[in-house]
């Protein structure tokens, strides 16, 4: 996520943190007028395919009427603008429900399977006189139409749901769907709302639809596959968390016990309960094959004051084993409780991280990420937890909603999470952009006096120990060539440089490897070089182009030469100096431009070499 990101009606947060495995706040999303917290949210999709990522949000009910537009159930639809980098809200619908409860489900899926995507809402009962028996499923299906919208028109300038479902046809039953996934469970060639229940005689239920009509008439038919309702087969306490894994349900109760549900295709059968697998889950649990060996495992964190761990299960059917991968107890103290959790490659190394949130932590409002080091997945050492967001709020609140998805253009996952108790939170966006301690503005590479010298400038620096030097001849490793101190915490530029004494003539790539003094790291980019003599002045195009915010050019000068190389926008007026007249040995040289504070747009960078003048164009592509 570029540095420019904004959002509409949305602070944006560009200062970075200096803690843990550092990531940066690059964006608020504002909670609605009217709202006390958020209830849940979908990040990262992209339902009516224009190519813009999609937020979905739902408000949420934690003080009954404070403030008073937390009551009524509303949903809204945020959506990244491509062109103009601004999160924004571009629809939103208010149900025909008279009062909620606390934290819904929520999810996306294609229940009728007729090619439009929909988000499937679940509004959580508040029942009584004026509202014995809500829907309790409410399925908004996307115009198609290449708008925004989803839903029916009221004709009023508001929408409501396409289906519905009161799960019961009894006032004042008290059912709260949790969590529930849209999925053939039972490969029958027909999608299933699979889902687990906080409250009443539901546990769990698994249910399907004959159709979402594109008007809202009423012609659906809902259909109860499977539940426990009125036969108490689920036992056990609270299920706050459900996972799926393997075609078997499995609910989560806060006491830590599991109860797997398979199924045969024709009938489900509720397994004996496994006891003492964890110490209880929040929404946490995430099925994902860490190891990329086509076996799917299952995450799950802690939601007891009892033990800050984090958990893998493996298993099948009606068997799980449990195992402890991470205690996380230091990075939220041994009061803090685990909330919340989603799984992603966060800072696109190839290995899988697992993020959640907190409720009671110091630090507050901590953000934990576990991060597969590679190995054998049982093993605890292959595993390091870090905090990568803390403080949001000095105090309070349960950090409780947390999605990892790609929100933007840029290829990153980023981090999203928001409170669930009327704290009036925002959704916290944070990226990987924000690991990096210090803000590199140039890297270039010269050779000089037949030496290659490298030169770079930082804007800013955090804890900076400073630079190892790496080089790698073609067809070999990186091996570190020697070290440079860092000035530790400064927010004035700094200037560096290392001249690399290797006279072995041929193309090297060098990188710098930027150290933390507490001992974490970063890899700048790379530059090559061909130390070489070239036969003829020339100026490549610069690579990558379009860029943002940063690219390569790459020039060659048959013999020794004073050179200036600047960058001009179309009106003829310099914005950057590269290169100022400097004597230059004979050979290729490249440089690196940095346009993070230019706006978009076509540039001209002019190479000036003794009498030898040549210019190309660039683009900056925000």
């Amino acid at each position: 996520m570029n540095n420019f990101f904004k959002v509409f009606f949305i602070l944006v947060v560009v200062a970075g943190l200096s803690f843990g495995q550092l990531f940066q706040r690059v964006a608020e999303i504002s909670l609605p007028s009217g709202e006390s917290s958020f209830g849940n949210m979908i990040s990262g999709v992209d339902l009516d395919g224009d190519g813009q990522k999609e937020i979905y949000a739902v408000n949420n009910n934690w003080n009954d009427g404070l403030p008073p537009g937390e009551l009524i159930p509303k949903i809204y639809k945020y959506e990244f603008n491509n062109v103009t980098d601004e999160i924004e809200l571009v629809w939103s619908a208010i149900a025909d429900i008279p009062l909620q409860n606390t934290w819904p489900a929520l999810t996306v899926g294609d229940l009728d399977q007729d090619g439009k995507m929909e988000v499937i809402w679940g509004p959580v009962n508040f029942t009584g006189s004026s509202n014995p028996n809500p829907s309790r499923i409410m399925v908004w299906e996307v115009a198609g139409d290449g708008s925004d919208v989803l839903g029916v028109s009221d004709g009023a300038g508001g929408y409501t749901a396409n289906a519905e479902w009161t799960i019961t046809d009894n006032d004042d039953e008290n059912h709260r769907p949790f969590r529930w996934f849209v999925t053939d469970i039972d490969n029958d060639d027909t999608n299933e709302l699979v889902m687990c229940t906080r409250a009443g005689d539901l546990r769990y239920a698994v249910v399907s639809v004959s159709d979402v009509p594109d008007n809202g008439d009423d012609s659906e038919e809902w259909t109860l596959e499977a539940s426990d309702l009125g036969n108490g087969a689920v036992t056990g306490n609270t299920t706050y968390d459900m996972a799926i894994m393997n075609n078997t349900i499995y609910l989560l109760h806060n006491s830590g016990d599991v109860t797997p549900i398979t199924n045969d295709g024709t009938a489900y059968t509720v397994e004996p309960i496994l006891t003492g697998l964890t110490l209880g889950s929040w929404n946490s649990a995430t099925v994902v094959d860490i190891d990329e060996n086509g076996v799917d495992e299952m995450l799950v964190a802690s939601w007891s004051s009892t033990g800050q761990n984090i958990y893998l299960l493996q298993g099948d059917g009606a068997t799980l084993t449990s195992t402890v991968i991470a205690d996380v107890s230091g990075l939220v103290s041994a009061f803090g409780r685990l909330y919340g959790g989603a799984a992603g490659d966060i800072d696109n190394n190839g290995m899988l991280d697992y993020v959640v949130g907190s409720r009671d932590a110091l630090p507050n409002a901590a953000i934990v990420r576990v991060e597969y080091l590679g190995g054998d997945i049982t093993q605890s050492s292959n595993y390091q937890a870090t905090v990568i967001d803390q403080e949001f709020a000095a105090a309070g609140g349960r950090w409780m909603h947390i999605n990892v998805a790609d929100i933007d253009t840029d290829p990153n996952l980023e981090i999203l999470y928001s409170e669930g108790t009327g704290e009036q939170a925002p959704i916290v966006v944070i990226d990987k952009d924000g690991m990096l301690p210090v803000e590199l503005s140039s890297f270039t590479a010269s050779i000089k006096d037949g030496y290659v010298n490298l030169d770079w400038e930082t804007a800013t620096e955090i804890n900076n120990l400073g630079f190892e030097v790496e080089r790698k001849a073609e067809g070999s490793e990186f091996k570190t060539i020697g070290f440079v101190d860092g000035h530790g915490t400064t927010t004035e530029a700094q200037n560096y440089s290392f001249v690399d004494e290797n006279r072995t003539f041929g193309q090297y790539t060098y990188r710098l490897k930027q150290v933390d003094q507490d001992g974490q790291y970063t890899y700048s980019n790379e530059l090559e070089v061909d130390f070489s003599v070239p036969v003829e002045f020339n100026l490549t195009q610069n690579y990558p182009n379009p860029f943002n915010p940063t690219t390569t050019i790459q020039f060659g000068i048959p013999e020794d030469a004073s050179v200036s190389l600047r960058v001009y926008n179309m009106l003829g007026e310099e914005v950057a100096v590269l290169l100022n007249n400097e004597l230059l040995s004979a050979g290729t040289h490249t440089a690196q431009f940095n346009a993070s504070a230019l706006s978009s747009g076509t540039y001209v960078y002019s190479l000036v070499a003794g009498n030898n003048v040549v210019s190309k164009k660039m683009t900056v592509l925000k």
